[in-house]
């Protein structure tokens, strides 16, 4: 029998998409550590892809705290890397408090691959705050160190972001300047020497952005009229897809469509919310790319739209946000997008740090997107199961509702895909997963928020997820997950199916 003494947890964690075997290395060296000891893992916390700037982001750890805190743990000892895989918190000691809550409620904490012994002794005690102090000096240095390259590339005359937008395209250059070839969207440069400039796009969208400059400065449109002008003659922005005021704004005050490379307009740095710098402090490369409007007319298309602009205190906008939700009943990006009384939904994250902070500040809690998704989630599960049957195969419930168990040997977790918000990502999808206990197959439907109806939906291997809780379905990944692609459950249902030995005979 296992004593509890004798029982504990592991907490590994990996920053970034890059440190590809840090899990595995960190689990090792935990396992071996265990062993030493006589201690046996009885069950894991992962965060992975989490920075360790706070607990916020941070599912595994929360969960972690929250059972060792409420007196059930069933382990005496929580297992960790270092020092900095427990966390790197610009404040040390709020890495001690995490600590201290474990150690207040029985449970120690080990550092298996530190040099010191975390008994409580003199000497722990210092080479611990020492280290949790240099592991948030190390994401500080970093910060400081990677900005300044990043502004040196950009004053240098390269670009440094997404897909640029309408009108424009990003050339590859080796590190001499010399063009090597246009990328097309979502395509990555695969040698790290080489950068990206920005190049006027084909005629047919350059055409477009000057016709706007006319309809706004010489014709006195509105953003809003410009917009609906554009859709009535089916001319898709850069994603295919209407334009929305804040496109046509882009258009009408991005420095880059006169060849200006422009960065760090906000930052968000060591986990806190973004920030919107003052133009004092944006890094910019002034003519380092080939204009698509000239200088004189984007000045006048800026003096309008200051002419035409008020400033809005955060009461304003959230008062705007409150008036739209009254109007249409309900709140979604695609609504802020489409107001001409709206700021953009950047601009809104850069406020209050998110849109769901927003719509929290006003009261709204989005549960018709709540009903909706969960009625989705149980029209799958229901066609999964109904289908399965009727081809002599089994299908079930398991105990907690969340999964479906086909011929008792696989489990299918379903969920709907939602939009990702942000500039320069109207044509991403992005879909999250949590669950302590892990499917086979995650079935993910894409739903539009207009019309609430199933686009299509992937059928994808829990392990083969990027982090093995997150997957992003955008233009740069249609290729590789065009195998788990399908615009129906039928080719699921019957991969599931059963034959019995009489029928294939």
């Amino acid at each position: 029998m296992l004593l509890l003494e004798n029982s504990a947890a592991q907490y590994v964690r990996m920053s970034t998409d890059m440190q590809t075997f840090s899990i595995e290395n960190q689990s090792e060296a935990i396992s071996l550590y265990a062993a030493t000891r006589g201690l046996t893992i009885v069950c894991s916390y992962e965060d992975s892809g989490k920075s360790g700037l706070n607990i916020e982001g941070r599912p595994g750890l929360r969960k972690l705290i929250a059972d060792v805190t409420s007196g059930h743990a069933e382990f005496k000892t929580i297992l960790v890397y270092d020092v900095s895989r427990w966390g790197r918190f610009q404040d040390s000691d709020e890495s001690a408090y995490y600590e201290f809550l474990c150690r207040e409620s029985g449970v120690q904490v080990e550092y298996c691959a530190e040099q010191f012994s975390n008994d409580g002794s003199l000497s722990a005690t210092v080479l611990k705050n020492i280290k949790r102090a240099m592991a948030g000096e190390f994401s500080r240095e970093l910060s400081t160190k990677v900005f300044t390259g990043q502004s040196k590339i950009v004053t240098r005359g390269f670009y440094i972001g997404p897909d640029p937008g309408f009108g424009l395209r990003r050339c590859l250059v080796d590190p001499t300047g010399k063009k090597k070839t246009v990328l097309a969207f979502g395509e990555m440069k695969n040698i790290r020497s080489d950068r990206t400039i920005l190049v006027p796009g084909p005629p047919a969208e350059t055409n477009v952005i000057h016709r706007v400059y006319g309809l706004f400065i010489d014709k006195k449109l509105s953003i809003s009229e410009i917009a609906r002008k554009l859709n009535d003659e089916g001319i898709p922005n850069a994603y295919g897809r209407p334009w929305v005021t804040h496109s046509i704004r882009q258009l009408l005050s991005n420095e880059k469509y006169i060849g200006n490379s422009v960065f760090n307009r906000a930052s968000k740095k060591f986990g806190k919310n973004w920030r919107r710098n003052p133009p004092s402090e944006w890094v910019r490369g002034l003519g380092v790319f080939e204009p698509v409007i000239s200088i004189e007319r984007f000045e006048q298309a800026r003096l309008r739209l200051k002419e035409n602009s008020t400033y809005r205190t955060d009461g304003d906008v959230l008062n705007s946000l409150t008036a739209l939700w009254c109007c249409k009943g309900r709140l979604d990006i695609d609504l802020v997008l489409s107001s001409e009384k709206m700021p953009s939904p950047q601009s809104i994250k850069v406020r209050f740090g998110s849109l769901t902070q927003a719509y929290r500040l006003i009261g709204y809690r989005g549960r018709g997107d709540r009903d909706y998704k969960i009625k989705a989630r149980e029209g799958m599960r229901k066609t999964i199961i109904e289908g399965v049957r009727k081809l002599n195969g089994t299908a079930r419930r398991c105990s907690s509702g969340r999964h479906i168990i086909i011929n008792e040997e696989l489990r299918v977790g379903v969920g709907v895909g939602r939009r990702a918000s942000g500039p320069n990502r109207h044509g991403d999808w992005n879909f999250g997963y949590r669950s302590q206990q892990k499917p086979d197959i995650l079935v993910v439907a894409r739903i539009d928020r207009g019309c609430r109806e199933v686009r299509d939906y992937f059928i994808h291997p829990y392990a083969l997820l990027p982090h093995g809780s997150w997957l992003t379905i955008s233009g740069k990944n249609y290729a590789r997950l065009d195998a788990f692609h399908t615009n129906t459950l039928e080719p699921f249902v019957k991969m599931c199916a059963r034959r019995s030995l009489e029928a294939s005979k």
